[in-house]
């Protein structure tokens, strides 16, 4: 079996199962659909890669969205099993210098469409090294008196501890990991910003003026509207179902697949308004079922919201955000991130602005204390699916520097018209200072009118702009 240059896996189909242990009525068998098989390039099986993906699999790894964490280890390992293969190395030969002859090779490879850029960026070298290193110490862990890792090991990979905050009080606690100095140090990647509200709403104008079939423009609304009211990631959005949408609509709570679990099946509820949950629904009811009759039959309705039109078959998470790139391109939104995942950022943002308000907090202390009620904490980390409030700091700080923005965008604008209306008084008082029998009168009014504008407007700019 022949895989091509590129791809060295596939995947178990929905029917297919694997022996987990002997019974005496038998061999008991579990589901085991969206496991990844690898091959060598020659398509024989690469049986010690299967073993560390079938571990991973028993011990409950995710395989949501056809794979899942199995299917980024599969991918991680490809280029492996393609080095090895090529160099005529078993895994348990490897040696330093086979390694970081890998390693170098993994960091020059160019892009095969384009020659003068390199195939992998530092982040996905690494990537891929940290899985590399994890299955050899898998296989040195299995066999004995192989000695692949470790200082004296034939790779002088290092196993080293560093602090993590995790677990659901976001406390400090401690994990491994191999690393290797000829590998890329991980750098602290750089976080997105909320999408703006500039920028949705000229997703919404370009969504209705871009070409596109009345199915495929009313999809993409719907898109962007689940994409704002619940906070969903990619994969999140992408796997809600009809029959979510129609429990939500009794109780006021969407029910969401939460990614990043340690199980497939975590979900999380969200509070939705009925006007768009009816706003959803009239989509279903007026363009999804339709395209369903027309093609699977709604007989063979899967369930999923997000369908392609020509098959009726539920459409990929990738599919969803090349629609959102679509739109952004079509925007001419070229200076901030429009992605996908900035919705997320502005969501859950909008969370703590309005308990800012609601609760009047002037600062990430005030806020906390607010915080501190545990139903309330527990509530905020599951409308987002975040596991801690630690991940949520950094929410906090943008609401924080989003209310003080707002706050003088708002300062300015009153200014602004303060001021207009100051012109239109003068205008008035200039014809009264004309007028003989109104002069003594005006000017009080006048000198009146201008002490009270001046204290309101140093008191808007001082609050804008700072004073002094």
């Amino acid at each position: 079996m022949s895989l091509g240059a590129q791809k060295l896996y596939a995947i178990t189909t929905a029917d297919c199962t694997l022996p987990i242990h002997a019974t005496p009525n038998g061999v008991s068998r579990h589901p085991a659909r969206d496991v990844p098989q690898l091959y060598w390039p020659d398509g024989t099986i690469c049986w010690l890669a299967n073993l560390y993906l079938l571990n991973g699999y028993r011990k409950g790894r995710s395989r949501k969205n056809k794979g899942g964490t199995l299917l980024t280890w599969a991918k991680n390992l490809s280029p492996l099993i393609r080095w090895c293969y090529q160099n005529k190395v078993d895994f348990i030969d490897l040696t330093e210098s086979h390694f970081r002859m890998f390693v170098n090779v993994l960091q020059m490879e160019k892009d095969s469409e384009l020659a003068s850029e390199k195939k992998r960026g530092e982040p996905q070298v690494t990537n891929i090294c940290s899985t590399v290193l994890n299955f050899l110490a898998f296989l040195d862990e299995r066999i004995p008196g192989l000695n692949l890792l470790g200082a004296s090991g034939r790779i002088h990979a290092e196993k080293k501890s560093f602090q993590v905050k995790s677990g659901v009080d976001g406390k400090t606690i401690t994990r491994t990991a191999w690393v290797h100095e000829c590998v890329p140090k991980h750098r602290k990647s750089r976080r997105r910003q909320p999408i703006s509200t500039s920028a949705v709403n000229r997703l919404y104008d370009t969504n209705v003026s871009v070409d596109a079939s009345p199915f495929v423009s009313r999809r993409r609304y719907v898109m962007l509207r689940l994409l704002e009211i619940t906070g969903g990631r990619r994969i999140e959005v992408s796997f809600i179902e009809v029959s979510d949408l129609e429990a939500a609509a009794k109780t006021g709570e969407l029910k969401i697949f939460t990614a990043k679990q340690r199980h497939d099946d975590a979900s999380r509820l969200v509070p939705v308004s009925q006007a768009d949950l009816k706003e959803v629904m009239s989509f279903v009811k007026h363009y999804r079922q339709r395209i369903i009759r027309k093609t699977i039959g709604t007989e063979n309705d899967h369930g999923r919201l997000f369908i392609a039109e020509g098959s009726g078959l539920p459409l990929e998470p990738d599919t969803l955000g090349s629609e959102l790139y679509i739109l952004r391109r079509a925007a001419g939104i070229d200076d901030e991130e429009a992605c996908m995942h900035a919705f997320r950022h502005r969501y859950t943002t909008n969370i703590f602005r309005d308990l800012i308000r609601v609760h009047h907090c002037q600062n990430a202390d005030d806020l906390n204390r607010v915080l501190s009620t545990e139903t309330l904490k527990a509530k905020v980390m599951e409308w987002t699916g975040h596991r801690s409030m630690a991940m949520l700091e950094h929410y906090i700080h943008l609401a924080f520097e989003a209310e003080a923005n707002f706050q003088e965008t708002m300062d300015l604008l009153k200014a602004r018209r303060l001021i207009q209306s100051v012109r239109t008084m003068m205008k008035d008082y200039s014809a009264q200072l004309r007028n003989p029998n109104l002069k003594a009168t005006a000017v009080v009014a006048l000198a009146e009118m201008l002490d009270s504008a001046s204290s309101e407007l140093a008191g808007l700019l001082g609050n804008s702009v700072g004073e002094g």
